[in-house]
């Protein structure tokens, strides 16, 4: 699903040069569970905008879904987004005065998804995500928990190719983190592919593979044999 061949991110100021990443080649197979650890600054967050089609590269190539995107404009790289992408991020990112429904539903209202399927969609992510019975409540009516599966709820409802997770679990307790882990793993079983973002090693133990970076590279791209075998 994706591939980066020779990856470089320099961001340039009047006086300096700053290399974020440097000789990134990375696959990543549709269905795979997939995530990336290392200290701050190492170059994860700048990984995941470029797979989240935020930003570009300054070098190399990126291949999402077999066509090569590195050249497309600001403009088609906004309709890729929309129409592959689904996103799930560590401060949930809902808006506050949209019921739970209505920030469920903005992806399709984006792709402009007439109104009778949202609703039936909405519902179906909801019931996903038990929170059908929360539909009508706005998000500071929920806990962290909840107002993270409701992001979760938003990331899927697309039906995306891709779903990307910024520290999901870093604003939540250990039981809801868990709650939260338990959701992806589900979604990945489904079909789902993801690449989450984390510093917790008990999180990321529930992926297929771990990628560690450092100082802008990958310094480990280890693969545990026993979930290799299971997603296999």
């Amino acid at each position: 699903m994706i591939q980066l061949n020779n990856i470089r991110k320099v961001y340039a100021t009047k006086d300096m040069e700053t290399v974020a990443l440097r000789d990134i080649n990375l696959t990543i197979d549709t269905g795979e569970f997939v995530a990336v650890m290392g200290p701050s600054g190492c170059g994860k967050s700048t990984l995941m905008n470029i797979l989240g089609m935020i930003d570009t590269v300054s070098e190399g190539q990126y291949v999402f879904d077999s066509e090569d995107i590195t050249d497309f404009s600001e403009k088609k790289l906004v309709q890729m987004r929309k129409a592959n992408l689904g996103f799930i991020f560590q401060s949930f990112n809902l808006i506050d005065e949209l019921t739970v429904e209505d920030n469920v539903a903005l992806p399709l209202r984006y792709l402009k998804v007439p109104k009778s399927t949202r609703e039936s969609r909405v519902r179906e992510a909801l019931e996903l995500v038990g929170l059908n019975n929360r539909a009508r409540h706005k998000p500071s009516q929920l806990s962290g928990g909840q107002q993270q599966r409701v992001a979760v709820a938003r990331a899927v409802i697309a039906d995306p190719k891709l779903i990307l997770a910024d520290e999901p679990t870093g604003n939540l307790d250990s039981q809801n983190g868990d709650d939260v882990m338990e959701l992806l793993r589900l979604l990945n079983e489904q079909g789902s592919t993801i690449l989450m973002v984390t510093h917790s090693e008990k999180d990321a133990s529930k992926a297929h593979r771990i990628i560690r970076m450092l100082d802008g590279q990958i310094q480990d791209d280890g693969r545990s044999p026993e979930k290799e075998k299971a997603h296999a």
